[in-house]
């Protein structure tokens, strides 16, 4: 495949969204919260995941999906420190969302090791990069946070800031109340604070009628 002719296939939202609300419903039968994708990555689809020094540093990826739709490489000190904990659920979501919805542009190439998949990446036109990453982004988002989920949340957020008398601040500067709670917002889905301001603007949750 010619990488400068590559034209990432046009998917509706609704759809990127639907395709990650039946994996959740079909592989994560548990119905709690955070959704355990690893667990779905290793034990439901069979998927390797293969722990790689260095693969940060030298790269600048922190995982990515083998060529052969067979696993997943991740960087092995973001895999075993706790700390990294949202951002490899987070990332390991984002590569099912490739595995999912890009099935047919894995298909059209082969690589073996990270530098090669980092060349590929690099030789496609911009604008079809990032629409191919936006994809993957946007499934990862809606597979870990269901959006009846995030509504509960925003509710008992809604209602601690009516106790703390916070209405007509939250009339005047949404987006900066929106930050103050996005920490609570995040913490059940297991997701950075950056993923859940994101679901909520996407999810046009924000600003709420109050």
């Amino acid at each position: 495949m010619n990488q400068a002719e590559f034209r990432c296939k046009w998917l509706r939202l609704e759809d990127i969204w639907d395709c990650a609300e039946e994996v959740r419903t079909r592989y994560w039968s548990a119905e709690k919260l955070p959704v355990d994708v690893e667990a779905i990555v290793e034990f439901k689809l069979k998927l390797d995941i293969d722990p790689e020094n260095n693969l940060m540093q030298n790269t600048d990826m922190e995982a990515y999906l083998r060529s052969d739709l067979r696993g997943i490489v991740v960087d092995h000190d973001h895999y075993m420190n706790e700390k990294f904990v949202n951002r490899m659920r987070f990332s390991f979501a984002h590569e099912l969302g490739h595995f999912f919805l890009h099935k047919d542009f894995y298909a059209m190439i082969v690589f073996e090791s990270a530098e090669e998949w980092k060349d590929i990446l690099l030789s496609l036109p911009d604008t079809e990069y990032r629409y191919f990453e936006y994809q993957a982004n946007e499934f990862a988002g809606r597979l870990l946070v269901p959006r009846e989920d995030l509504v509960h949340e925003i509710e008992n957020a809604l209602k601690l800031l009516e106790l703390n008398n916070m209405p007509a601040y939250l009339k005047a500067d949404p987006n900066a109340v929106l930050s103050l709670i996005s920490t609570q917002l995040s913490r059940p889905f297991g997701v950075s604070t950056d993923v859940i301001e994101r679901r909520v603007e996407r999810e046009k949750l924000w600003p709420p009628d109050v």
